[in-house]
Order: structure tokens, then sequence, then C-alpha cells
């Protein structure tokens, strides 16, 4: 297997088309985390160019464990990104709240601090969401077209 590293972007096969992946966070703890992508709404029949164009449709921010479904081939690598030398990993997210209906959490990771609210704001709308996710699930919600803004 490649050496991962960041900006290399990947592809996984779904029923609707191929979904591109971007690798932008490794875990500082490897016993206990795993890496964050960057994913394209937009599924894509043939995949010509890899440049930041494939993100135009927007994206969100998941961890995903990219090591893994390499070893398992679920993903194939099929290009580079530069990520700008700007470029910070997303540290705050949502999620919905684990025992009050139509309420959310929005942590923080950098201070492991977090809010309790009932209606987000337009910026909170646009947090992606704080947890993991498999290659099964991932493809699911790509497939029937899951977006930030319609996650409710």
């Amino acid at each position: 297997m490649k050496k991962i590293e960041l900006g290399n972007v990947y592809k996984l096969n779904t029923s609707k088309g191929a979904a591109l992946l971007q690798l932008i966070n490794l875990p500082e703890d490897k016993r206990n985390d795993v890496e964050m992508i960057k994913v394209s709404y937009n599924l894509f029949d043939s995949i010509t160019e890899i440049s930041d164009a494939i993100f135009d449709n927007g994206y969100f921010f998941i961890k995903f464990p990219v090591k893994a479904a390499l070893r398992k081939k679920i993903i194939e690598l099929v290009g580079f990104i530069n990520l700008p030398d700007d470029f910070q990993a997303p540290y705050r997210f949502r999620t919905p709240h684990y025992f009050k209906n139509n309420h959310w959490i929005i942590s923080n990771n950098i201070d492991d601090s977090f809010i309790e609210v009932e209606q987000l704001s337009n910026e909170q709308m646009l947090l992606s969401p704080d947890s993991t996710w498999n290659d099964t699930y991932l493809k699911e919600r790509l497939e029937e077209g899951w977006r930030l803004e319609n996650w409710k």
C-alpha cells in the first residue's frame, strides 16, 4: 500500500457513480482516531481530471477510515490536490442531541467544549457531522442526495 498523504483524492464506487474523497487530516493519536476526508456531493460517471472543481457543488467533512478502506480495496487513489498552505481541518461539528428531540450539540474539538442549541444558525447548519462513517453509510447518504443544509 502506498503511503497516504494529505491531499490524496480517492474514489469510492456507488450505484450512482463515483464519489470523490480528499484526505485532509491524519489523526494525532493513531490508536483512538481515524482520518478525516472532504467529500464532494457530486457523483461522477467518469473521472477525467482531478482538480478543486470536483468540490464546486459543495462538500462536507467526515471522519472515515482511509487506511482500512485502502487495505480492503474499498477506495482507490485517483489523484492529488494540494491543500492550501493555511488550510486547517475543521474543529467544530454538530450532532443531533441524544436526549432532546429537535435539538443539536455543537462541539469544538480544540477545547472539548460544546453547546446545546434548538435552532441552528445558518453557520451552524453548514457544520459537518461529529461522527465516523464507514463506506456503506457514506455510499447510502451520497446515493440519496444527502446534504448538510438538508440534515434536520
